[in-house]
């Protein structure tokens, strides 16, 4: 284990609680509310000092903060205490309900906005893009490349007159042209042997299944196993070779991909290569939010490229990505809430984070950062839920009080605050279940000796 990717880690974690208690901070300050105390961590005490009315600490560790208003908040002070006298100038509730919204709003605000900067530093510093070879591999039966004719082993020369120097990067003119205007055939131009032939690809790649077919050929070889899936817990690992998917052989990722996917049943049999040996694995699919998988991808590509983009079209980009992020999350969490996505077998605890960030680390900087990034911007979504406990939570109190001009019963917020810890308690308790069950899985029920 390396030192400084643990310190990395640690340093990430305070960094997202940190700007989270310090946007409630610095609003609670211009709303006239004073901090009692702005702490970073949690457990003993390390270091403390008062500047003002506030205690700054440091807590041993670095896995959550708080910063405490005069008079206390729903996160950390019962309701009855905070009701059972009247709030005094620079206390909390004395501060109007739309200045405590504003003061909820500002932490998961701040993740945000901490989201979006850095997304925009690394595309600023500049992101590696893969360099794909434009040897096509194994296409999909019924995807428009398979329709047009396109064959694995084909080597894509141009699109639309155009020539193909990176697949990764070129492919995206076929997405946009496709996209527009599906009616609109795109031309391909293909080595297939000693022969030169022209193709031409069509269809709506809007439709849900629609799948274009051009891939990069690839060695069917496991390049990472992501902690908590189905693989990872059956002992499989990066550099094992799959050499065949419920007894039918795969040469290439993308088969194995397809086979998988396109499986009959959720149980899924591999065949794996190790070390010289072959060894049978039986696993069983679960989804994603997107499709049914097992928790496999391929070997990174061993060439890339900088793309390095101006300050403009950073900004541009990094609110389209963030957009799309937050989509994208919202609409898991819907799934998870609806059981759509079980939560047994997609709910991480703080070790599979902590785990998942260490492993970023060692992969290099921008992708530790994009990891940050991404785990910002769940805090920020996560804490606008109307969950008692956390901040979205106390903005429905503080609404309810604003439409009613009144505070809300005390005995109503108990209950609401009660029914809320139950919440967050049981579902901390199911990812750390979840964090301790795969470990114990991973070391004792590898089906690989």
């Amino acid at each position: 284990m390396n030192a400084w990717f643990v310190v990395e880690v640690l340093l990430a974690f305070s960094f997202m609680i940190a700007i989270h208690e310090w946007g409630h901070f610095i609003v609670m300050r211009l709303s006239g509310v004073r901090v009692e105390r702005f702490a970073i961590g949690f457990g003993p005490t390390l270091f403390a000092k008062k500047w003002g009315d506030t205690e700054y600490a440091l807590l041993a560790i670095p896995l959550g903060g708080y910063c405490k208003p005069a008079g206390g908040d729903l996160s950390d002070t019962s309701t009855e205490k905070m009701y059972e006298r009247a709030p005094e100038p620079g206390e909390f509730l004395y501060a109007a309900w739309w200045k405590r919204v504003l003061i909820a709003l500002a932490g998961p605000a701040m993740n945000y906005l901490s989201a979006f900067l850095l997304m925009f530093v690394i595309l600023m510093a500049g992101e590696q893009i893969p360099v794909e070879s434009p040897v096509l591999g194994f296409v999909p039966p019924g995807s428009f490349a398979a329709q047009a004719g396109v064959k694995k082993n084909d080597v894509l020369l141009s699109i639309d007159g155009q020539d193909v120097k990176n697949l990764y990067t070129d492919e995206d003119t076929i997405y946009n042209d496709l996209s527009k205007n599906p009616s609109q055939a795109v031309t391909l131009a293909l080595a297939r042997g000693q022969k030169t032939l022209t193709v031409l690809v069509s269809g709506d790649l809007k439709k849900p299944g629609a799948d274009l077919g051009l891939n990069s050929l690839t060695e069917p070889v496991i390049g990472t196993v992501p902690l908590g899936t189905p693989a990872r817990k059956a002992g499989l690992l990066p550099g094992d070779r799959v050499l065949s998917i419920n007894g039918r052989k795969v040469s290439d990722w993308n088969e194995v991909a397809y086979r998988i996917h396109t499986a009959p049943s959720d149980d899924v049999s591999l065949l794996v290569s190790r070390g010289g040996q072959s060894y049978p694995v039986t696993l069983t699919r679960i989804y994603n939010g997107l499709y049914k998988a097992i928790g496999i991808a391929p070997v990174d590509p061993t060439t890339f490229t900088i793309k390095r983009l101006g300050p403009a079209e950073a900004f541009t980009t990094s609110a389209s990505r963030i957009g799309a992020m937050t989509a994208l999350y919202l609409d898991s969490l819907g799934k998870l809430f609806t059981g759509k996505i079980s939560l047994k077998d997609n709910l991480s605890g703080p070790v599979s984070i902590m785990r998942t960030m260490y492993q970023k680390a060692a992969q290099g900087w921008i992708e530790f950062l994009s990891m940050v990034c991404f785990i910002s911007l769940v805090l920020g979504v996560m804490n606008l839920l109307p969950i008692p406990v956390l901040d979205g939570g106390q903005i429905v109190i503080f609404l309810v009080e604003g439409i009613k001009r009144g505070p809300v019963p005390v005995r109503w917020q108990t209950l609401y605050q009660n029914v809320g810890f139950v919440f967050i308690v049981a579902l901390m308790a199911l990812a750390v279940f979840n964090d301790v069950w795969g470990l114990i899985l991973e070391k004792f029920h590898s089906q690989i000796p």
